[in-house]
């Protein structure tokens, strides 16, 4: 059955229920008056008869509504006990009638614009009025059960204000249709009606017949009410259904052309569908997400070219379709007869999901068996055009949470691993929950680096470069010290790499410079002719716009630009040989002085070197401290020094961090040298006392 012809049940249902009560509660009431020359035992009997009859079915209803819906079937089982106990009080008491009449009809009441609450679009204020109302009433029963001076009838009518100005705020503020407003008008009449019919029985000038009569009619009025809104709530559960079903059917009619065109594979949205569907069949199985991929498959594009390649990407996938196309542990992609267990993700990563739960041997051992099987299916060697070439596969594999479980996240879990375990030469590879928090750590440290940067929160340190012979301030180094959001400083790699991942580099570099400028400044004013240092540690800052910032900042300070040193690591140089011999040419020209920082003394260095006039190196001797290979770390720095000295550019040794390998240095030729030794870093916002107080050290040596 279609959800068109569902919806129009609905709505017959709907008017038949609407004319139904339309037309029994005017019937029920002239039935009322005629029977008011009965007794009044018999004529209550007959309406609590009434009221039984009507009420049973429905609270049966409510009953199994309650699972597939949010139906409340409190409401119409609080009126109901509430009505047939004023019955009962009618009927049946004489001491204790008029206070059990008025606690009965205040909870009727209440529980009658309560449930006329519940079904209206929920506001801020319709809790407040909520509870308004009911703290209203328990203070009217208390006062009805405890003080006997005050006069309840009057408390009864202002008990009925307060409840009728609160549910007409909720009614305005719901912002309710006219149909609605329509309804909850008869209702309220209705229960303004049977108010005022009590109120005038209890003072002896109305009939009972008619507080009996408005009573079972304000209890139609409810009813319908309440069965209107669960009619809504049934319709809007169709609705929602048929757009489920309307956005799952678009979805498979997209699902099933979007095939990968080069191995007719399934691609990513049609996996991601039938991965959609088995879980929600499934929604309490394990499953396991492996995605794979050939390693050397890059080879064949350099040689063959990406459309002779493809033949072989082909050729590969149909083998490995084959050999898993009868595993009735994977999932299948393909509705047809014939199964499709692999699908194509981007790029050369296929992905294939395992249903754990269909097996009883433990997850990881049928994972590796299966990830076997793909590795034997791979055939030994795949020729094409006299190229023959044997692939290798890597694996990655995630296992899903079967609490929470999100089919993209699993395959991007399973990514992860896979990037992970290429990294480390691993086959297969399983995700780690810790690389996500990992993941959400180094995410807050570059919202954290982005923000200090806007606020200059950078703290900026000046390690001073000595003469270790004559103890002379040869210039500064400037640095960075940062805590991350976890309150642990970083080392300057780590520092390094959030910031360029963050994509903050170039505005921490621009900061940098014009810190180095304002450092130079200071030590001008000082009488301190010497240089500043800052390291430019990343190739995206080879740019030609840099220059220009650097003439600005140093014409903003007045001070010569022969007194910066750019400091350019030996791996930027090595990886952008053409860019980064056109940022040192241009520095070069402005009188800018280069360091090569790390030197190595590798053959591509030297080369370099020997091409390009380079003013300083710089060269990590905290290795001279390890005494196990104390004699060769010595034979190769010595070896640098003596080459680099040779090639009469300044040498600069870093990593001086104890008085050993200070000795070390100087024992091999060294001279210039900065580290912990001699300083660990001076705030930038100090420089000038510290200068002040080596200057007179100076002296007085």
């Amino acid at each position: 059955m279609n959800h068109s012809k569902l919806l129009s049940r609905v709505v017959f249902k709907r008017l038949c229920l609407t004319i139904f009560c339309f037309l029994f509660i005017p019937c029920s009431v002239l039935a009322s008056t005629q029977l008011e020359s009965l007794p009044t035992y018999s004529f209550v009997e007959f309406n609590i008869a009434f009221i039984l009859g009507l009420s049973l079915p429905l609270l049966i209803i409510m009953a199994l509504l309650k699972p597939i819906l949010k139906v409340k079937w409190r409401y119409p089982a609080l009126l109901t006990l509430s009505l047939l106990f004023q019955f009962y009080a009618f009927s049946s008491l004489s001491q204790w009638q008029t206070p059990a009449l008025l606690i009965s009809a205040s909870i009727f009441v209440l529980t009658t614009f309560l449930w006329l609450q519940s079904g209206l679009t929920q506001h801020a204020l319709t809790k407040t009025l909520a509870w308004l109302m009911a703290i209203t009433c328990v203070c009217f029963i208390s006062a009805v059960m405890f003080i006997r001076e005050v006069d309840v009838f009057q408390l009864w009518l202002a008990l009925l204000g307060v409840i009728f100005v609160a549910t007409a705020v909720t009614v305005h503020k719901s912002q309710a249709n006219k149909n609605s407003i329509l309804r909850i008008a008869t209702l309220c009449f209705g229960i303004a009606s049977y108010g005022v019919a009590l109120y005038l029985w209890l003072n002896v000038q109305a009939s009972i017949v008619w507080v009996i009569a408005l009573s079972v009619l304000s209890y139609l009025f409810a009813i319908v009410n309440g069965c209107w809104g669960v009619v809504d709530a049934i319709n809007n559960k169709l609705q929602n259904l048929k757009a489920e079903y309307e956005r799952e059917s678009a979805s498979e009619v997209t699902a099933a052309v979007t095939l990968d065109p080069i191995t007719n594979l399934p691609s990513y949205q049609q996996s991601l569908f039938s991965l959609k569907r088995a879980f929600k069949k499934k929604p309490d199985s394990k499953f396991v997400a492996i995605v794979f991929k050939p390693l050397n498959f890059y080879q064949v594009n350099k040689v063959l070219g990406h459309q002779n390649s493809d033949i072989l990407l082909l050729q590969l996938a149909f083998n490995l379709q084959q050999c898993v196309s009868e595993d009735d542990l994977l999932v299948n992609f393909n509705d047809k007869a014939s199964p499709v267990r692999i699908s194509r993700l981007q790029g050369l990563d296929f992905l294939i999901v395992l249903d754990a739960s269909l097996s009883n041997h433990p997850v990881k051992i049928v994972v590796e068996d299966i990830c076997q099987k793909l590795v034997k299916a791979v055939p030994q060697a795949m020729s094409f055009k006299s190229f023959s070439l044997n692939f290798e596969l890597a694996f990655g594999a995630a296992i899903s949470d079967s609490e929470k479980q999100d089919i993209e996240q699993l395959i991007a879990h399973a990514s992860d691993a896979l990037l992970s375990g290429e990294s480390n030469n691993e086959m297969l590879c399983y995700f780690n929950p810790q690389t996500a928090i990992y993941t959400e750590r180094q995410l807050a440290k570059m919202e954290k680096l982005k923000q200090d940067i806007i606020h200059h929160r950078i703290l900026w340190l000046a390690q001073p470069q000595v003469s270790l012979v004559d103890k002379q301030l040869k210039g500064f180094e400037l640095s960075i010290e940062w805590q991350g959001s976890d309150g642990v400083r970083l080392t300057p790699n780590e520092f390094h790499e959030i910031a360029e991942f963050s994509g903050e580099i170039y505005q921490l570099t621009k900061q940098m410079i014009a810190q180095a400028f304002e450092l130079l400044s200071t030590m001008h004013q000082s009488g301190i002719k010497e240089c500043v240092s800052i390291n430019l540690s990343s190739k995206d800052l080879l740019e030609t716009e840099l220059t220009d910032y650097i003439e600005q900042q140093a014409k903003k300070v007045g001070v010569p630009l022969e007194y910066l040193v750019i400091e350019l690591s030996e791996q930027v140089l090595l990886d952008s040989a053409f860019r980064a011999r056109m940022m040192v040419d241009q520095l070069k020209a402005l009188g800018i002085k280069i360091s090569i920082d790390n030197f190595s003394g590798s053959y591509e260095s030297l080369r370099y070197l020997r091409r390009t006039a380079i003013q300083q190196v710089k060269i990590d001797c905290a290795l001279l401290n390890n005494e196990q290979n104390s004699q060769s770390e010595k034979t190769i720095v010595n070896a640098l020094i003596n080459l680099i000295r040779k090639m009469e550019i300044p040498i600069v040794a870093i990593g001086i961090n104890n008085r050993d390998i200070e000795a070390s240095y100087l024992a091999i030729g060294g001279n210039i040298a900065q580290g912990n030794s001699i300083h660990q870093g001076i705030n930038v916002d100090d420089v000038s006392a510290w200068l002040t107080k080596w200057q007179s050290k100076a002296n007085r040596a």
